[in-house]
This record gives structure tokens, C-alpha cells and sequence, in this order.
């Protein structure tokens, strides 16, 4: 019959052999090299975020002495347009800031401070349309942390020192750009770090005590709270979300901040399913994971006395080194889509560097049985190493001695039934 083939019982375990050795690309590579963005005067300091191509960055000198402290605001496009400064009187004063799409959100001082009705106003800008910055929220008393997904802008503090003469209180409060509206929860303990994603937040409360940091998430529609983790095992911080996934800091040595480089690991929680696995556990100090889909960056001291940047893909259960910086203390990692963008050190001066992911057009999704938070203090006996990669090259090459014998096997094969 034209058109059909048979292969023999040998001939299909070589074919089989071919698609095992063939390695699979992985789903996630560095297009091209690291880039510094922005370069901030000497003695200021960066602050930034990303969404969607655009990248905030406030750069603040701070007062000192008789030098008054200053701060500006600046817009930087990865599609190549490049950086601008933003024509506003009233830029950030702090790291509270954060945008999405081409809405830009930050805390900064009020123009007229008052020690009881409140010190901190609340700013939103459209970056297309370019009018004066918006006063969404005002005189607030304490602001811990702000953040916008959508049409709604979540901040975390107080708006009034009378509510409280606990300093370790605070509240949560969302605003929604629609219908200009103000909704607050009132929750225990100081509560900051916060995430959106959809109508689920993230973030970081001690209503346990000062040493014991916890991660709870809320429903936005309904105001309805619950707990990620257990408070007797450790502290767990610096929660951020995509989607059904949360990730965090989790350190089961509540006195670690007292210790140079206590060991922490990387946590992720899947909250359809309530299951938890470790990202990382590199037994050094963590600092700043942030989750897009199914890609998770973070910085760490697992090479010493500085940190390294690193991405994770959840899919691949790959880890990859992105960039060894000069930082000490931590380094700030915010991740969107293609491009990942953390703070470095380079002569003295403090830096914005960004670099470009190879990200693949389909995603194939593994499922596979997590980590429970139950053994959250037990290593996965098949965790892969930090610097695990497919050896592309020498897969090829035994796929390609494979596929010949398939080959010629086949030819035989032809030549011998076309003489019978």
C-alpha cells in the first residue's frame, strides 16, 4: 500500500530511544545581556516596579544636615523609547509606589502636614493621558505599603492616629479608580507587603507578635481573610501572588534577624488546592521573590557576602542564575512578563539594571503532587540543584547518531522487501 510503512520491533525501541534522549528545551532562557537603565546620583537612592513594559522609578536624595533631600519621578519603556523624567510637583517620598497598565500609584507627603489629622497623601497617575496627579486618599497618619491591579488600589496604614494609640495597628483600605470609592477593613495587627491578583490579596501581618510575621490572604468581594502557614513553625514574609499562586519568605528561626546570613527558603502556595512546596532553600538569607505566571525571581546570599538574582519556572522546575550583583543587603527583584528588573551597586553608585527572558509561546503544564506545608521543614528528596540546565548540545548529538540508525534501518528495510 503506498504510503505505509511498517517498522519493525527493533526499529520502534530505537524511535522510542530518540524521543527519550531528546532533551526538552526549556521554557524559559536570557535573551541577550543585563543592561543598566538608570544610574542615580551619588548619595541617592532607587525605588521602582514594572508592569506591562513600563518601568516607575523614583530616585530621592534624602535630607541631610543643612542638604535639603529631594526626589524625582521617571518612566522607562522596555519596547525602546527609553527613559523620561515625569512632569509631577509632587513625587513619591518613600519605596511606596506601584504601577499597572498606564496607572501609576505612590504615597508622599501632604503638603500641609498635620501631626494629628495626618501627614501622608495618596497620589494616582495616567501616564497616556499626562494631567496632574490625582489625590485618590489623603492624610493618612501611616502608609506601610500600597499596590494597584486593575481598577483597584489597595493601601495598607492608618488615616487616623486618634483610631489607635497602638502603633502596631494598621488597616486595610481599597480604592476603586470606577466609582472613586473608599472601602476599609479593619483587621489585627500592622498589616503591609501587600499583592493583588483578580480579586485575591496578599500580604503580611504580626497580629501574632513583632517575631512572628505571617502571610494571610483576602477576597476582595467578600472581605473574607485566612492564613498561609502555621505561626508556631516560623516567620513567613514578603508575599507576593499571580494568579492562584502565592510566594514568600519562610524562616523557621524566629530570632534570625539578629544572625548575618540565617538559612530561608522560598515558598509557594497554591491556594486551589491549599498545597505548598519549596522554590528554594540555597541555607542563606532571601530576599524580595515576586511571581508572573509561572515564573518566580528573587535574590539571595547563597554565594556569600553578596547577593545573586535568580528565576525560577514553575513548569520546568528550572532554576536559573541571572546576575551576581554588588549588593550587601538585599536586592529589590520585580519581574512582568519578559523583563526582569532589580537594584545594583555599580562604583559607588546606586543602579536600576534590567534584562530581557526568552520566554516560550506555549506553555506545557506539569502537574505534579506538591509539598504539603506540613513537612515544610523537610527538603524534596528530588530537589534538583540551583545551576541544574539540559545539556542541549550532547543530547543532540547522541539524538542525531539515533535518528541515522533509524535512517538506514529503514532503507534496508525498503531495499529487502523491494528484492523479495
Amino acid at each position: 500500500m503506498i504510503g505505509t510503512l511498517y517498522v519493525s520491533g527493533k526499529l520502534r525501541v530505537l524511535l522510542l530511544s530518540l524521543c527519550i534522549l531528546i532533551p526538552a528545551t526549556s521554557a524559559i532562557d536570557i535573551s541577550g545581556e543585563e543592561k543598566t537603565i538608570f544610574t542615580a546620583e551619588d548619595g541617592a537612592y532607587i525605588y521602582a516596579a514594572i508592569d506591562s513594559g513600563n518601568v516607575l522609578i523614583c530616585e530621592i536624595y534624602p535630607e541631610m544636615d543643612d542638604i535639603p533631600g529631594w526626589s524625582k519621578l521617571f518612566l522607562y519603556k522596555t519596547g525602546g523609547s527609553g527613559l523620561e523624567e515625569l512632569p509631577v510637583d509632587n513625587p513619591p517620598d518613600s519605596s511606596h509606589l506601584d504601577i499597572y497598565g498606564n496607572i501609576a500609584v505612590w504615597k508622599t507627603k501632604s503638603k500641609e502636614r498635620d501631626w494629628i489629622e495626618g501627614q501622608f497623601d495618596i497620589y494616582a497617575y495616567n501616564l497616556d493621558e499626562r494631567n496632574a496627579p490625582k489625590i485618590i486618599a489623603e492624610k493618612f497618619n501611616s502608609v506601610n505599603d500600597i499596590a494597584i491591579y486593575e481598577d483597584e488600589i489597595v493601601i495598607t496604614g492608618r488615616n487616623s492616629i486618634a483610631e489607635s494609640s497602638d502603633y502596631d495597628h494598621g488597616d486595610i483600605f481599597v480604592y476603586n479608580l470606577e466609582d472613586e470609592s473608599l472601602t476599609k477593613h479593619e483587621l489585627s495587627g500592622l498589616q503591609s507587603t501587600v499583592a493583588i491578583s483578580g480579586k485575591n490579596l496578599a500580604f503580611r501581618d504580626n497580629r501574632y507578635g513583632q517575631l512572628t510575621a505571617m502571610v494571610h490572604l483576602m477576597n476582595l468581594e467578600t472581605g473574607d481573610t485566612w492564613q498561609i502557614g502555621d505561626e508556631e513553625k516560623g516567620v513567613y514574609s514578603f508575599p507576593d501572588i499571580s494568579g492562584d499562586k502565592i510566594v514568600y519568605k519562610f524562616d523557621d528561626d524566629f530570632g534570625s534577624f539578629l544572625k548575618d546570613n540565617p538559612p530561608q527558603k522560598l515558598l509557594m502556595t497554591d491556594i486551589s488546592t491549599n498545597e505548598t512546596i519549596v522554590i528554594t532553600s540555597p541555607d542563606a538569607q532571601v530576599a524580595s521573590p515576586k511571581i508572573d505566571g509561572d515564573n518566580i525571581v528573587w535574590s539571595d546570599k547563597r554565594n556569600g557576602i553578596h547577593y545573586s538574582v535568580w528565576i525560577y519556572n514553575i513548569n520546568e522546575e528550572n532554576e536559573i542564575l541571572i546576575s551576581d550583583t554588588n549588593g550587601e543587603y538585599g536586592v529589590s527583584v520585580e519581574i512582568s512578563g519578559d523583563s526582569v528588573i532589580w537594584k545594583d551597586s555599580v562604583n559607588g553608585r546606586n543602579v536600576l539594571k534590567l534584562i530581557k527572558l526568552d520566554l516560550p509561546e506555549i506553555s506545557v503544564t506539569v502537574t505534579e503532587t506538591p509539598q504539603n506545608t506540613e513537612d515544610i521543614n523537610s527538603e524534596t528528596e528530588n530537589k534538583k540543584s540551583p545551576t541544574q540546565a539540559a545539556n542541549l548540545s550532547s543530547g543532540l548529538t547522541v539524538a542525531a547518531v539515533i535518528f541515522c540508525l533509524c535512517f538506514f534501518a529503514v532503507k534496508k528495510k525498503q531495499v529487502t522487501d523491494k528484492n523479495r
